[in-house]
């Protein structure tokens, strides 16, 4: 089974947001596990979906009364089953992605965590970069916490173009990841690619052996590309 995730981002009107979800009503999700971020003020629209939902944020607290925070239990109480942490836009420390991790596990919510190079490198040199990310959250977590876990690598200098990288790079990437995580950490977790996924680009990603799913931004904005690229992978 794979998983296509869609970052809806700030995007989307009162307005919008109602006509999008009409028309993913007829979404083809056979073999597909499909989820749906979209911004926070707008989840309670999606409390019936036929599809998972995951919120962009959560907060580092578990409980409280703290002006502007997004708690653990008010997003279960709106059945969202998934948490986006760590993406590049989100400029989140160390800290409070082990600190919303933890919330999120202690709370039965499944943690997407995003990780990636902000610049174009070798494979080597993203390797060493992803290794030492991993290393630097995952020592800090329990083994439960770490099972919670799944893996987005995106990297940062693809995100917001149309512009996928390339398909050869990215099959050694999974490879290498998924080694580490198995010897280091005994960790068998899905990988997920993101940056610059589009209809037109999406089946160079099929091919990537090992590769678990695909977490779209831009192009979720239009139901109709989520629609052609449920198609193709």
């Amino acid at each position: 089974m794979k998983y296509l995730m869609c970052n809806l981002k700030s995007n989307k009107t009162l307005k919008e947001i109602l006509e999008y979800k009409k028309d993913l009503q007829n979404l083809n999700k056979k073999n597909v596990e499909f989820i749906l971020f979209p911004t926070s003020i707008f989840l309670s629209f999606f409390y019936d979906a036929t599809y998972k939902i995951g919120s962009q944020n959560i907060s580092t607290y578990q409980r409280g009364s703290i002006t502007g925070e997004v708690l653990p239990s008010q997003l279960k109480s709106l059945k969202v089953d998934y948490v986006l942490i760590n993406h590049a836009e989100a400029k989140e420390t160390t800290e409070d992605v082990i600190a919303k991790i933890k919330n999120a596990t202690k709370s039965q919510l499944k943690v997407v965590l995003c990780i990636g190079e902000e610049k174009r490198k070798t494979v080597e040199e993203i390797m060493v970069e992803l290794h030492k990310k991993l290393k630097s959250i995952l020592m800090k977590l329990t083994p439960r916490e770490r099972d919670n876990l799944l893996i987005a690598y995106e990297p940062s200098w693809l995100i917001n173009t149309k512009e996928i990288i390339d398909a050869n790079i990215l099959a050694m990437i999974v490879k290498v990841l998924k080694n580490e995580l198995k010897k280091e950490y005994n960790l068998d977790l899905p990988i997920l690619y993101g940056g610059g996924i589009t209809p037109e680009n999406i089946e160079k990603l099929t091919k990537v052996e090992n590769l678990n799913g695909y977490l779209l931004g831009n192009s979720a904005n239009k139901p109709e590309n989520v629609l052609e690229i449920m198609k193709k992978i």
